[in-house]
């Protein structure tokens, strides 16, 4: 009975305080919001909002405070007045911060944390970009992010790839947390990717395959959409652009007008509290190279149900649709008719898409419980010039992952326990038939805050890879550290581990391309590496400008390392048909480098500025130059050196660039803005020997390469500019020059880029 007393007792002091926490601009829900009440009761709230604060009564003050935190979001502290015992309920709203140094990131460590203190280089593209520079390819617009480059759709993230024709990739793409790549070639399905709704990319540097798998190895671009507000949002835009005529003469300029048009719509809203969202887009685009062209026709569509019965549970169908009909271009003629396909030949390609992904998500007493599953398809069918091969290919593509995540308010840690499984199915000619490749991984990630200064990061990933039930299996381990130095600056340093397994393109493709080749090496094996930097990021403020300055050393070292090599790989004897590709193992190689970065947002007088910048200095070598890496068709072994067409450079990794700096300005005033961007890159010092060869002395195998590759020895400039009126609230105008010089360039050998071209866009928003 004395028990019972005392509990009763105990119970009767203890008062409720609760509520629910929204954004003051949406009206939306705010989940994982820390809640205290004079420093000795904390809360977090849930998925829509809640909050609950049981308060011992006699332990506060009949006055005390209640304060509100979570990164992105502006600090709020009112008086909570005791009311006689009585349960409380107070709902509250937070104002988003409006400083560039507290943006908010959530693929580092799959949770929302402030860029500053990430323990890895994070960069931000905002959608401003892609609504003002007229983007139809993802891939474009990240080509702009500082230390980034993309070759033929290969994303390279300081240096970390080359150039490996349609396979492959050491840098994953997600769409809202979700992998975006090819369950055969393991490239990224740029022209799937939804350019109209997209709210924000992030983008990490480095080694990050412990939270995110095998094609993580040299970093992650996270592309995340716009969720629902209050009110419902429509988007239109209509686009129509015209290719300029370049300096040099080809046949695909005679006579020819080359235009690109299309649009693209995108409408969401809130229905009962649930949230829906549609894109369409549609793309006619002639091409600027003899017999290319791109036409797509894309859906995509978003949903999230929140539970009414449950609460705390919420959960969705995501999805998307495209058809395309597209002709591609690999090699030129010559240089003198750079933009005229070799032999006139392009391949055809039918191509038919779609992808669904189920999801839930579960907040429960602390606990966040995250399923994400995809089945994807993707259909191919090619006509090839050459007859040899058929190039068709198709796979079926399933994903699922579940993640639970513990926030520990009180030892201010964050748990993260994660599974992952995937599976592909491809049964195509272009590689060999019937293969199957399947991978599961287990992952755990703590990240810890000691004291107020000191944020770290640890984490553990176990996989198991399968190809035609050939196993393989590795740990990889990362560890990262942010120290405040003070309110502005941040010292950060992390080392990553990566393993990257070989796609099937890679390892069994077999197939021509005009009088190209592409060899399958089924001995092929998979890489590994590591990424280590120290960083420092300072913050400032002049007045009602807003930055940050980001310096960062990096080191990455791989252990064989795969790459496209071209050589005379076939034994029939004749020349044309034993030249072509193969994907080797070239050892072991180090890019190690200095990356810096500026982001700028505020007002000059009463003009709106915004500024991205960057420098990237990198030193991509060979460790093992002169090891035997493989033996062509002539039973000739292969060296990295051996196999390259400039042997000064201290062994200088192939298809890289020691400098690349980038910029975009914006400026606005009232309904006008202006916009300039440039990009740089050096001269790109070594390529695959082939390319530069004679077959016998004066009549080289590709005519043109070595005056083209000596056109630009000081490097490329490429610079575009804009100009956007505001017609009113709703319609915007946009007029965008690229390439504005009309400046020749090649990302790669025997492929002129595009010439300058105008574009015009209509922006209605309602």
């Amino acid at each position: 009975m004395f028990l019972l007393s005392a509990f009763f007792l105990n119970a009767q002091q203890q008062i409720v305080v609760s509520g629910t926490i929204s954004d003051s601009e949406t009206g939306e829900a705010i989940a994982n919001v820390i809640v205290t009440l004079d420093k000795t009761f904390i809360s977090q709230s849930n998925s829509s909002g809640y909050y609950k604060l049981l308060v011992t009564e006699k332990e506060i003050k009949n006055e005390a405070e209640l304060k509100l935190n979570l990164v992105g979001y502006e600090a709020l502290s009112i008086i909570f007045y005791k009311s006689n015992g009585a349960d409380q309920i107070i709902n509250l709203s937070l104002k988003k911060s409006n400083t560039i140094l507290d943006q908010v990131v959530v693929t580092a460590g799959r949770r929302e944390e402030s860029i500053k203190t990430a323990t890895v280089s994070t960069e931000i593209i905002k959608p401003y970009l892609i609504e003002n520079r007229v983007v139809t390819n993802m891939d474009k617009l990240i080509d702009q992010a500082p230390g980034l480059n993309v070759v033929d759709g290969q994303a390279n993230i300081r240096g970390g790839s080359g150039w490996s024709y349609g396979t492959g990739s050491r840098v994953l793409v997600l769409l809202d947390d979700m992998p975006f790549i090819s369950g055969d070639a393991g490239q990224v399905l740029w022209k799937f990717l939804p350019i109209e709704n997209v709210a924000q990319v992030e983008i990490i540097k480095g080694a990050s395959s412990v939270l995110y798998g095998s094609s993580a190895m040299n970093g992650i671009i996270n592309f995340k959409t716009i969720q629902p507000g209050k009110k419902p949002i429509t988007n239109i835009n209509v686009f129509s652009g015209i290719y300029d005529k370049p300096e040099r003469t080809s046949l695909r300029w005679t006579n020819s007008i080359l235009k690109q048009v299309g649009f693209n719509i995108f409408h969401t809203k809130k229905i009962n509290n649930n949230d829906f969202g549609v894109t369409l887009f549609y793309i006619k685009d002639d091409g600027y190279r003899l017999g290319e062209s791109d036409n797509r026709l894309r859906s995509n569509f978003n949903t999230k149900f929140r539970n009414k019965k449950i609460n705390g549970l919420q959960y969705g169908l995501n999805g998307g649709v495209m058809y395309s009909r597209s002709n591609s271009f690999l090699l030129w003629e010559d240089f003198k008719n750079g933009y005229t396909v070799l032999d006139s030949q392009t391949t055809k390609t039918n191509s038919g898409n779609f992808y669904l992904d189920p999801y839930l998500q579960y907040y429960k007493n602390g606990l966040k419980h995250n399923i994400r599953t995809r089945w994807m398809h993707v259909f191919n069918s090619i006509d090839n010039p050459d007859t040899t091969y058929n190039q068709d290919n198709s796979f079926y593509f399933f994903y699922g992952d579940y993640q639970i995540q513990k926030n520990i308010v009180e030892f201010k840690t964050t748990i993260t326990l994660g599974a992952t499984g995937q599976y592909t199915e491809s049964n195509s000619p272009l590689f060999q038939g019937f293969n199957t490749n399947s991978n599961a991984a287990a992952y755990l990630q703590i990240d810890k805050k000691f004291g107020k200064r000191i944020n770290t990061s640890t984490g553990i990933r176990y996989e198991r890879y399968s190809i035609n039930k050939v196993i393989e299996s590795k740990p990889v381990f990362r560890f990262g550290l942010n120290l405040e130095l003070t309110k502005s600056a941040f010292l950060r340093t992390s080392f990553g581990q990566g393993f990257r397994f070989p796609a099937m393109a890679e390892k069994f493709i077999k197939t021509s391309v005009g009088l190209l080749n592409i060899f399958a090496n089924e001995n092929l094996k998979s890489e590994s590496g590591f990424n280590a930097e120290l960083g420092i990021k300072q913050g400032f403020k002049i007045n009602k400008f807003y930055g940050f300055i980001d310096a960062a050393y990096f080191h990455t070292e791989y252990q064989n390392m795969m790459e496209f090599n071209f050589a005379f790989w076939g034994k029939s004897g004749n020349l044309a048909n034993d030249m072509g590709f193969k994907s080797v193992n070239v050892a072991d190689t180090r890019i190690s480098g200095v990356d810096i970065a500026l982001g700028t947002e505020g007002e000059i007088g009463k003009i709106k500025t915004q500024i991205i910048a960057g420098y990237t200095y990198m030193v991509p070598v060979s460790i093992t130059p002169n090891t035997v890496t493989a033996v062509d068709g002539f039973n000739q072994n292969i060296t990295y050196l051996g196999s390259s067409s400039d042997t000064t450079s201290d062994f200088v990794l192939k298809y890289r660039y020691r400098h690349i700096a980038k910029m975009d300005l914006q400026l606005s005033y009232n309904k006008f803005s202006y916009g300039i961007s440039f990009r740089y890159n050096s001269y790109m010092e070594n390529v695959d020997k082939i390319f530069v060869m004679d077959l016998v002395p004066g009549f080289p195998l590709f005519p043109g390469m070595r005056e083209a590759r000596n056109m630009n020895k000081n490097g490329d400039w490429i610079w575009d500019t804009r100009f956007s009126y505001a017609l009113s609230e709703k319609y915007k105008i946009n007029f965008v020059v690229n390439n504005l010089f009309n400046h020749e360039m090649m990302t790669r050998p025997a492929d002129l880029r595009a010439p300058r071209m105008f574009m015009v866009q209509m922006q209605m928003k309602f």
